[in-house]
């Protein structure tokens, strides 16, 4: 079972311009400062499919590629830098609603996860073929570090195995020319988007993104940052920074330099406000604390009430940190309905 909430009762605990040290300017002014952290710019040159393959009969994923300018080394020789390998699933015609989807696996192997079926992935649980089920179109991107993406090993050195990351090296690598791993990824994702919206039989105007754990990551800051997305639906990582990300042990690819003290997750959620967006957490998730999340959660309802939107929904699972998209995702569905 799991237990939607759409702010209850609880007391609001201060939205973050209320804080001591928080930005100063509205929610654009604290936009832009966000875009600037991450070293997103807007006016990028589209993202699009190489080509669009025929749609399959059975929903399941065909591989594609979304050229972006990218500029990333990938794991295999020769790796076009601008080519961003994705899965990209299509409802039966019988199911399709329409709208889309860019999902973004979280830390692990990659999109090979999100579409896993044989056994499924733990954490995702075949979460590309729930959404194509639920009348979804599904890109998913390679993220940078994982799978296909992964940089080259040294010279002479093993092969990654295939559970292998190469965060630490990217976050470090992209730090050092003064910009984050995690920028990278919301400018691929937002490729990603791009690439969907053009897709033929995908409303434009209902394309979303999605993710949970890293991915989560991307799909909060790609919602926050980039005022065209429909949606949002983030698993297993809204919290608080403080209780999280700089209290326990976590990837240095999640860092981005200069958002506290102005931008706390609430603070970054608030900026998707009025449009949809949907949180999935685990009761039991050690990693991103229940507490410090439904009281983060709890600053966001005056947000979408004072634009006379429809609060952002929490819902809560009884497991830890997994993403299990049952009631997330019908939130979700019920937001892009045409």
């Amino acid at each position: 079972m799991t237990s939607p909430d759409r702010g209850g009762d609880r007391p609001r605990q201060g939205a973050g311009a209320e804080r001591p040290g928080a930005l100063v300017g509205g929610s654009e002014a604290r936009r832009e400062h966000l875009r600037t952290l991450l070293g997103l710019d807007l006016a990028a040159a589209e993202g699009r499919l190489a080509a669009v393959p025929p749609a399959p009969t059975d929903g399941g994923p065909v591989e594609v590629q979304v050229l972006a300018p990218c500029g990333e080394p990938g794991a295999e020789p020769g790796a076009d830098p601008d080519v961003i390998p994705a899965f990209l699933l299509r409802p039966l015609p019988e199911h399709d609603t329409g709208a889309g989807i860019v999902l973004v696996a979280g830390h692990g192997r990659g999109i090979d996860a999100l579409v896993a079926t044989d056994p499924p992935d733990e954490y995702h649980d075949a979460l590309a073929h729930k959404l194509v089920r639920a009348g979804l179109t599904v890109l998913c991107p390679e993220m940078i570090s994982f799978g296909r993406r992964r940089v080259p090993p040294p010279p002479g050195g093993d092969p990654w195995a295939p559970e292998e990351k190469t965060c630490e090296i990217d976050a470090a690598r992209h730090l050092l020319h003064g910009r984050p791993v995690m920028g990278r990824r919301v400018a691929d994702a937002r490729a990603a988007v791009q690439a969907l919206r053009a897709l033929p039989g995908v409303d434009p105007q209902r394309v979303a993104v999605g993710g949970g754990s890293g991915g989560g990551a991307v799909a909060l800051l790609l919602a926050a940052a980039d005022e065209t997305i429909s949606a949002a639906l983030v698993a297993t990582f809204f919290c608080s920074f403080a209780a999280s990300i700089a209290s326990i042990r976590h990837c240095p690819c999640n860092i981005v330099p200069g958002l506290l003290p102005e931008l706390e997750m609430a603070d970054i959620a608030s900026l998707i406000a009025p449009r949809p967006l949907v949180i999935e957490a685990g009761a039991r998730d050690r990693i991103f604390p229940i507490a410090a999340t439904r009281e983060a959660f709890a600053q966001l309802r005056p947000v979408w009430e004072a634009h006379g939107a429809v609060p952002p929904e929490l819902v809560v699972t009884p497991g830890g940190h997994a993403f299990r998209a049952e009631r997330s995702l019908e939130a979700l569905c019920e937001h892009l309905a045409g």
